[in-house]
């Protein structure tokens, strides 16, 4: 049981979990209501749905091991008490649990891929895998890039969904159909909504993970520009965030939508101003986790909105 555990700590299952409920609620409470709003159905069966979700899960799952993997030097110092890596779970086993989890995922996609008769998109899960490995092994030390990388690659679990709608991908007629500019303009929100607040809070992770990092020369935005700059960087993200939701509320309000626009001013826009207030405020280590945990609250609450889509369709 130990062990078992040791591997869903090292595998972030709870980020699975977000991975794996984004995914559902796009499918079933935006794709599904806006296709048959046009009178149309899902590209993918509930089989090659659940196929997907588990090959983005398995692609995910093994980078965050392998980033656990290079990550050994810097955990040693910013967290040794949560290290799985090297303590519970040896080298060797980790970087093949990478491997299996890697070639499981891209294996998957293809399947996919291939069963929709668009064997290309089974090359997205490739490109995941690649940049997860880059990000670990480079990336994340590199000013900026890292945390760019991260975030259009939580974007990307977003959009991924859409791309394997033949709204999407069948031609470009397809995609300035009715259907098709709903689709694009809906899951363009949400992957934009994702990108934002994952740069956040990667910014916010670097801030709280300084010490580590600047002894195993990385080159993050707080150590190459500093604090406060870092931290003006991470007001202009939430600013961003409160006039995308802003033009949201707007156009919900238009639609009568007033039930979500309400929930997103409660549970989304307040708790993004008590971000800015907390991480004005932070200083430590500590301070830091607990703005980037709520975040995470923040990630969920967004996405737990697309229940809306499914009440008024």
């Amino acid at each position: 049981m130990k062990l078992l555990a040791a591997f869903l700590k090292l595998v972030r299952y709870p980020n699975l979990i977000y991975i794996a409920l984004t995914q559902f609620l796009l499918q079933y409470c935006v794709v599904a209501p806006v296709l048959a709003s046009g009178g149309e159905q899902p590209s993918l069966s509930v089989l090659c749905f659940v196929l997907l979700c588990i090959s983005t899960i398995l692609v995910a799952a093994a980078g965050y091991i392998i980033n656990d993997y290079f990550d050994i030097n810097i955990d040693i110092i910013n967290k040794p008490g949560k290290m799985v890596v090297d303590k519970i779970i040896s080298r060797r086993w980790a970087m093949a649990w990478h491997t299996i989890l890697n070639m499981a995922g891209v294996s998957i996609g293809f399947i996919v891929a291939w069963e929709i008769g668009q064997i290309y998109l089974g090359f997205t899960q490739v490109i995941c895998s690649l940049l997860l490995w880059f990000y670990s092994t480079s990336f994340k030390r590199q000013v900026l890039i890292g945390n760019v990388v991260i975030s259009l690659l939580t974007a990307l679990s977003v959009v991924v969904v859409g791309f394997y709608e033949r709204q999407i991908y069948e031609s470009f007629e397809a995609i300035l159909s009715p259907t098709g500019r709903k689709l694009i303009q809906v899951i363009g929100v949400y992957a934009l909504f994702a990108f934002i607040i994952s740069m956040v809070r990667e910014v916010v992770k670097d801030l709280e993970d300084m010490i580590g990092d600047s002894k195993d020369g990385c080159r993050t935005i707080p150590i190459v520009w500093g604090v406060l700059p870092a931290k003006r960087l991470c007001y202009f993200l939430l600013l961003a965030l409160q006039v995308l939701l802003v033009l949201v509320d707007l156009r919900v309000a238009i639609l009568g939508w007033y039930l979500s626009v309400a929930y997103l001013v409660l549970l989304v826009q307040i708790p993004a101003l008590y971000i800015w207030v907390q991480l004005r405020k932070a200083a430590l280590p500590e301070h830091y986790h607990k703005v980037s945990s709520l975040i995470k609250l923040v990630m969920l609450t967004g996405i737990l909105s697309m229940i809306f889509f499914k009440l008024y369709l």
